[in-house]
């Protein structure tokens, strides 16, 4: 029901979901095919959300290049780099329901890249022991992110572009809504709703360098989520990805994907040295995101770094039909914002903020939080990192808990006594 007050609109639906980036899309996605009455909002236009910006691909264990893999693999890995602090839970959940987000994808009409046979392709990303990590070229989040916005339109779910949250309500300890503003005219929203997921990102904004853009993960899960009476977990814990462009200044920090690596990218520092042989001589380039990331960092801290202090990532000597086929997006990058050809020059990279790991504290089980009719999806939640995220699990996660959550907030809404 709509009613126009003094430029404040009061709306009602059973579940809002804040955000319109790929997990707070899945979410409304399963809340829309289960038959619930679902609105979404988000402060960017959702084709532009930043998962948009996700390049290098999506893990499940679906073995369609190396056999052996399997989900408890997938798991191990992820515990494993993780420093042992994920929730042993919330990645099993995630590893066994990979493979269904990837056919959730399909469904949705994602465009994978292939074999020649008609197999999925995947490709190794840092510190797994199995190619696992599906892909679109280096633009998988940009696919995904246009295959939800297509089903979701398909649904006809009901979203607002601009329209920032100020505030989640609460009485007794029970969300009842939200109150926010659209960004471009200042108009007000008092939406009421028997549940609220929230979907809008992390806080790696606060780094000067970061792969996030100016108004994109500025916190404000956390914030909402604390002052409606739910708690954060380790917030400290923020992952560093090792390959951010320096130059320009306006777009320091936009990252060149791990595929590159996964492709068989170099790193040298700037006498010329393959320097991740001193670091991780096994794995070299393939190592952890935090290993390379750290090498990189003391490379430049110990003077073997550049002069605009960085490092080398080398592409030059991949077929330049490999980079153009598999790379698109780091070569029209660096083509658009330095005239650097990749196929020919290497690419001056420093390590940037780009992942909460921590966020808000969630249930294994449904991210349910500690205030009844609350949940929390994607970067704004906590419990699959630890201290370090295994490269491709961002997408796979929002994929398998934006379904879970869909159905757990759309259980709660039905069963409130009251409407």
């Amino acid at each position: 029901m709509l009613k126009n007050k003094t430029q404040e609109q009061q709306i009602s639906t059973s579940v809002l979901v804040i955000g319109t980036g790929g997990s707070g899309l899945r979410a409304a996605i399963e809340l829309a095919e289960l038959g619930v009455d679902v609105l979404a909002v988000g402060k960017r236009p959702r084709h532009d959300a930043h998962t948009s910006l996700a390049a290098g691909g999506i893990n499940a264990a679906l073995a369609t290049m190396d056999e052996e893999d399997s989900w408890q693999q997938h798991a191990a890995d992820t515990i494993k780099e993780s420093y042992h602090l994920a929730d042993p839970q919330t990645v099993e959940i995630v590893a066994k329901g990979a493979e269904q987000g990837i056919a959730d994808l399909e469904r949705y009409g994602m465009g994978f890249a292939r074999e020649e046979d008609g197999r999925i392709s995947q490709r190794f990303f840092g510190a797994h022991t199995f190619r696992r990590t599906a892909f679109a070229g280096d633009y998988t989040g940009l696919e995904i992110q246009r295959s939800l916005v297509k089903r979701s339109e398909q649904l006809d779910i009901a979203i607002l572009d601009t329209v920032y949250i100020t505030d989640i309500l609460t009485e007794g300890n029970t969300v009842f809504g939200a109150y926010g503003f659209d960004v471009n005219d200042g108009k007000r929203y008092l939406i009421h709703a028997d549940a609220v997921i929230l979907a809008a990102g992390g806080h790696n904004r606060i780094w000067r360098r970061t792969s996030s853009r100016r108004d994109e993960n500025t916190g404000d899960s956390f914030r909402l989520a604390v002052e409606a009476g739910a708690r954060l977990r380790d917030p400290e814990l923020v992952q560093f990805h090792p390959s951010g462009i320096i130059e320009p200044e306006n777009a320091a920090g936009t990252l060149i994907s791990e595929a590159a690596r996964g492709e068989g990218g170099i790193l040298r520092n700037a006498l010329g040295e393959r320097f991740m042989e001193r670091y991780d001589p096994e794995r070299m380039e393939l190592s952890t995101r935090d290993r390379v990331a750290l090498a990189a960092y003391t490379e430049i801290q110990e003077g073997r770094g550049t002069e605009k202090g960085g490092v080398w990532l080398d592409l030059s000597h991949l077929p330049r039909e490999v980079i153009l086929e598999r790379l698109p997006r780091a070569y029209q990058t660096m083509m658009e914002v330095q005239m650097l050809d990749v196929t020919r020059e290497p690419i001056e990279i420093a390590p940037t903020a780009h992942y909460s790991m921590g966020g808000v504290w969630v249930r294994p089980e449904d991210h349910s939080t500690d205030v009844a009719g609350l949940y929390a999806i994607g970067e704004a939640s906590s419990g699959l990192h630890g201290a370090n995220r295994l490269g491709g699990n961002s997408l796979i996660e929002l994929l398998v808990f934006g379904r879970i959550v869909g159905q757990a907030a759309a259980h709660y809404s039905a069963n409130l006594p009251a409407q």
